[in-house]
């Protein structure tokens, strides 16, 4: 028993440097900083998911620490790391507010779903504690897709998003069928490539940048 208390509180651990990777990229200027915040993220994520398998011996569990580390924390930092190299430009990430504003945003963020959840709710998972960071991240995740100007930026708020919402799976239901799992990192997968082609096709025929929203609404204008 007193193992597995250990373990919870290692879990808890883990998911805090998850929060504190998503808040980070608030202040990372350069989108290669983005995409190593996100291997780290997912790299947690896989490892809080193994530490699930080991208090719960489940066969799919194994399956989905291995699948998360080598499609979120390998697979999809490799595409993003080879567009950006596409698109011939170091990429800075411009946003619309303030890095000092981001921040302060997140942590109301992070405040205002503490007290939403504080009390009144029912968890059936391994930690409420967990559920609250995995909440959190999915609306980081969802404030970086806003207040973006960058297209590879708002992709990775995206799958900051995803991994917010995977945490909230595991954190409730101790993870989906191994299916469902595949087939949410297939279309994650597909996601990214095909939007890589379209950034670089963009820059080749336009010579404009096409990370930029702000320009890509002006071509279509």
């Amino acid at each position: 028993m007193k193992d597995w208390m250990d373990l919870l509180y290692v879990m808890d651990f883990v998911s805090i440097g998850i929060l504190i990777t998503a808040i980070s990229i608030n202040s990372l200027s350069q989108i290669e900083a983005w995409i190593k915040a996100y291997m780290i993220n997912s790299w947690l994520l896989s490892l809080l998911i193994f530490f699930v398998a080991v208090k719960n011996p489940e066969h799919h569990l194994y399956v989905a620490s291995t699948l998360t580390f080598a499609s979120k924390g390998v697979l999809l930092p490799f595409f993003l790391k080879s567009i950006v190299k596409q698109m011939k430009k170091v990429q800075v990430v411009e946003t619309y507010l303030s890095t000092s504003l981001s921040l302060i945003i997140s942590g109301i963020i992070i405040a205002i779903v503490y007290v939403s959840l504080g009390k009144g709710i029912f968890v059936t998972g391994f930690s409420s504690f967990v559920l609250k960071i995995s909440v959190a991240v999915i609306l980081i995740g969802l404030f970086i897709m806003i207040t973006r100007r960058s297209a590879i930026a708002q992709i990775l708020g995206l799958l900051f998003m995803e991994n917010g919402v995977f945490l909230a799976g595991f954190s409730l239901t101790f993870g989906m069928p191994s299916i469902v799992e595949l087939g949410v990192v297939f279309d994650l997968l597909m996601i990214v490539i095909i939007m890589g082609v379209f950034m670089v096709q963009i820059k080749q025929k336009f010579s404009s940048d096409a990370a930029d929203m702000d320009q890509l609404t002006n071509l279509k204008g």
